[in-house]
């Protein structure tokens, strides 16, 4: 079964890394964007970065908390999106920030998740 798993998260590697350069780009662009007022460009950078959510690549966990860090990271860039179409000078880097701390829980989660995992698994010899 172990092997298994590792053939799985092998073959999904290069999937997923495309996916986070994908979400890291956007993510640049977004403060890019916040930085200078480009309302039409912070507002499209949050869709993309919405749909790179859709991403099949981006289940790395099939647990619950994942599912909860990815609806947070979902709702905190609805924020920006709202922001954005609202011109909100005050709103929209709360809602950057919301969302820039929601992808670095969740980063935090499944790194401290796949330790453990790691730590759990038997060696092999």
């Amino acid at each position: 079964m172990l092997s298994v798993t590792v053939a799985q998260a092998s073959s999904q590697a290069p999937r997923l890394n495309l996916v986070m350069r994908q979400k890291l780009q956007a993510s640049q662009h977004l403060l890019g964007a916040l930085v200078t007022s480009r309302w039409g460009e912070l507002e499209r950078q949050s869709l993309v970065l919405q749909r790179v959510t859709l991403d099949p690549a981006w289940a790395v966990l099939a647990e619950p908390e994942y599912a909860r860090q990815t609806k947070a990271y979902v709702t905190a860039l609805d924020s920006l999106v709202e922001a954005a179409r609202r011109r909100d000078l005050e709103a929209a880097p709360q809602a950057y920030a919301a969302v820039t701390m929601s992808c670095v829980q969740c980063h935090r989660f499944v790194a401290r998740r796949r330790l453990a995992r790691g730590l759990q698994e038997p060696a092999h010899d």
